[in-house]
């Protein structure tokens, strides 16, 4: 098929096609023990795309994904681009209230699941293809629809400050710069394989899927991770790169062998907030390279990155930005070092959906991320703290007032502020103080936390005396951090 492809001398916009004409028998895909090469995989993405070509109203520019990491939502992904859908990509760790929120922010009607959820009537489950209903498609048949630079590709949602959550549409031309990026910093090959193990549905693994589309490498895609199974695939010389968030890297780290894994194997890359010193310098003596990687959803994956060779010497650094990414710190005066870091590049965003927050911009296009930092003389950027006081928890983003306004929402809590615990198994947890009206047990509490994603829900929560305030009525959360806090808690009610 791809020979005809080829004969027909046609120029296809789909990355996809573009790697199936030029290396078609390149490994392209491996889930458990099938591969397929670039030919066969656009073969197969043809066969799903007429699935839903034939069975989604025409009408539906945009659709929403819910799954796990499997082989058919790989390819569903992929078919969805070669029709030009716009993918809002469903978190599966979410309550069905906080999914239908955000179809409902998105105006997304059509929610492909192969799970039944409890969601509004407004929006229709579709199922993935059953192998039943999928054909073989001539080459002229093939479609061609997507991958229009300033089109959207991907909508994920991300908490800003206010805590709701915002839809981040992210476009074509981000991804391909985003790949391009990462591609000049790590030496990206064409004969590179890369290993994903976390979700789809956040950029960090689809960032991989478009690693593959642009660069022409493999993906090895698994369900989830796996600490043995990780290293036995490393073991087996399969995978030269891997994106691990801080958990995983230190659920890995005992397992990996003092000479490390294979030659061929070439990095870790480790993002989802701070590494653990201890860890990287094991696995650095180790010979497994970790490179520390700072980015967001706003950025299509990392803008910075820190070489394993400047590890030890660039302590607590993110790294420099990536190539065609500009930093630049907003200081409240000149003679701070510290203040707002902002940046600027073709893999970030421009907006927000349905422009909400404009002010995360400013009028020549700088995005605030919301975080405090500096750049050293040689452009190492130190991330100080989360302006946004955003918790990073085994690599999923928490936001502190999110979870408040539940707590709040109670009859017997007056006030309630949230702050993010050093942990030695997520890196952080939430951990909340309120002031009660009146008593409040742990099962009050639970009761009161349904609506939010287990993962949100505050591992400790004490009751105050008072929550110290501000002048202007702020709380003064920076005392919950620190040994002062014993100051003012009552007793521990979780």
């Amino acid at each position: 098929m791809i020979n005809s492809l080829n004969s027909l001398n046609r120029n296809p916009k789909s990355w996809l096609q573009q790697q199936a004409m030029l290396h078609p028998d390149a490994p392209a895909c491996q889930w458990n023990d099938e591969c397929w090469t670039f030919g066969e995989l656009s073969s197969k993405v043809q066969s799903y795309a007429d699935y839903y070509h034939r069975t989604l109203p025409e009408s539906s520019k945009r659709v929403a994904l819910y799954s796990e990491n499997d082989l058919t939502a790989y390819l569903s992904i992929l078919a969805l681009w070669e029709l030009g859908k716009e993918i809002q990509f469903v978190n599966t760790r979410l309550t069905a209230n906080e999914i239908n929120e955000q179809l409902a922010d998105a105006e997304t009607s059509i929610l492909i699941s192969a799970k039944k959820i409890m969601i509004n009537e407004q929006v229709t489950i579709h199922p993935f293809p059953d192998s039943s209903e999928l054909r073989e498609l001539l080459s002229e048949e093939w479609f061609d629809n997507g991958y229009q630079e300033q089109e959207v590709a991907s909508i994920m949602y991300t908490s800003g400050t206010t805590g709701k959550p915002k839809g981040v549409p992210q476009t074509f031309a981000n991804h391909f710069a985003s790949a391009q990026a990462t591609s000049l910093s790590l030496g990206v090959e064409a004969s590179d394989s890369w290993v994903c193990c976390v979700p789809l549905y956040h950029i960090s693994g689809l960032s991989i899927l478009l690693r593959s589309l642009v660069l022409a490498i493999q993906v090895i895609l698994l369900p989830g991770f796996a600490p043995q199974q990780v290293h036995q695939l490393l073991m087996n010389g399969k995978g030269t790169y891997i994106s691990l968030v801080t958990k995983m890297l230190k659920d890995l780290e005992p397992l990996i062998p003092d000479r490390g894994y294979s030659p061929s194997f070439k990095h870790v890359l480790l993002g989802g907030g701070p590494g653990e010193e201890r860890v990287i310098h094991s696995c650095l003596k180790k010979q497994v390279p970790v490179m520390l990687s700072y980015g967001m959803t706003e950025t299509c994956s990392q803008i910075v990155a820190l070489l394993p060779e400047a590890v030890l010497t660039k302590i607590g650094s993110s790294g420099k930005a990536l190539s065609g990414v500009s930093i630049h710190i907003q200081k409240n005066t000149k003679t701070e070092q510290m203040g707002e870091i902002l940046v600027k590049g073709p893999s970030i965003v421009q907006c927000y959906l349905n422009q909400v927050s404009p002010e995360s911009w400013t009028e020549d296009g700088w995005f605030h991320t919301g975080d405090w930092g500096y750049l050293d003389k040689e452009g190492y950027l130190y991330i100080v703290s989360r302006m946004s006081e955003r918790i990073i928890s085994g690599g999923e983003n928490i936001f502190p007032v999110e979870i408040e306004r539940v707590l709040l929402a109670s009859d017997k809590i007056a006030e309630a502020i949230v702050v993010g615990c050093p942990d030695d198994t997520w890196g952080q947890t939430p951990v909340a103080y309120v002031k009660l009206r009146e008593p409040l047990v742990d099962g009050e509490l639970n009761d009161a936390l349904t609506s939010l994603a287990r993962y949100k829900h505050p591992t400790q929560i004490y009751s105050v005396s008072e929550i110290p305030k501000t002048a202007t009525g702020k709380p003064i959360k920076r005392l919950f951090m620190t040994k002062e806090r014993v100051k003012y808690i009552e007793y521990q009610i979780r």
